[in-house]
């Protein structure tokens, strides 16, 4: 669903092909591969494009030149982190994080979407509102069927939550299980919700976004590089800090995410809020600047 191939960012190199030999500094210019992936958002995608070129020129002067260019083989999660390890077809990543990721791979502990990621809002069968806005609790709301995708860093949350996980292995799969009745309702994030309502309603009518609740936990999304070449995180770091201290980060943050924040009217859902035992110690919750809050 991706809507377009990232674009090289800056103007210093034109972009080569990605593939098994290609150097990550060569003649001077850090290379930087990222995933070709299908189930990041218009929005997502878009923002994560723009953020990662900011700051890519704003270490210019301290790194030099850089190459922006998209690895050309679409990876599941899992086989993605095998090839991001090993660094030769992929040496980039904007993901929600996982203990098994900040392990075995370089992560810039910078939340790249302030965390927007873990305000979860429900896709529903339409015709069944009313019997969600009958309900009151949290507890309620666990003990009604979920879809949640097997690799999801989200699904291991809302299982230690207690919630009523029922599993699928894709995106795609998850929308023809809803339609099918398999269970009750599917949590994603805001640009998510938007972005499938549209792509899957024609095939699934009554396809809507519930209207009065949302699930918030913690769950960066970070930029994650390969532990082979520290020096191309390093050098990420470095932009985006200097984003972060000169306002930049947070102007960019609000150009792509205002809109589908007032379009899901996430300022006036009821927010319930549950912890995320899966995140490392190391994660900056006390840096409030780096989160989002819709209060």
């Amino acid at each position: 669903m991706r809507l377009a191939l990232l674009i090289a960012a800056s103007l210093l190199c034109r972009p080569a092909p990605a593939g098994p030999h290609t150097q990550v500094h060569a003649q001077g210019v850090d290379v930087y591969t990222i995933d070709l992936n299908s189930s990041k958002t218009a929005y997502s995608q878009h923002h994560i494009d723009t953020l990662l070129a900011a700051a890519l020129d704003a270490s210019a002067d301290k790194y030099g030149p850089y190459r922006l260019q998209t690895s050309p083989i679409r990876m599941e999660r899992d086989r993605l982190l095998t090839e991001m390890r090993q660094g030769a077809l992929v040496n980039l990543s904007a993901q929600v994080t996982s203990a098994e990721w900040e392990r075995d791979l370089l992560a810039i502990r910078i939340p790249i979407d302030k965390g927007i990621s873990g305000y979860r809002i429900a896709l529903i069968d339409g015709r069944r509102q009313a019997d969600f806005s009958a309900l009151r609790s949290l507890d309620q709301w666990k003990t009604i069927p979920m879809g949640a995708g097997r690799q999801w860093s989200s699904t291991a949350v809302f299982r230690q939550a207690g919630f009523n996980v029922v599993p699928g292995n894709s995106t795609a799969g998850l929308h023809g299980m809803l339609a099918a009745g398999r269970f009750r309702y599917f949590p994603r994030s805001v640009d998510e919700a938007v972005f499938e309502r549209a792509a899957y309603v024609g095939a699934f009518p009554a396809l809507a976004i519930e209207t009065g609740m949302a699930v918030y936990f913690p769950l960066p999304r970070y930029f994650f590089v390969s532990p082979s070449q520290p020096r191309l995180a390093q050098r990420l770091e470095y932009g985006l800090n200097r984003l972060v201290a000169d306002g930049r980060f947070e102007q960019i943050f609000h150009r792509f995410y205002d809109a589908v924040i007032e379009q899901t009217g996430l300022k006036r859902r009821r927010v319930f809020r549950i912890d995320n035992p899966t995140l490392s110690p190391a994660t900056p919750l006390a840096r409030k600047s780096y989160w989002y809050s819709p209060e």
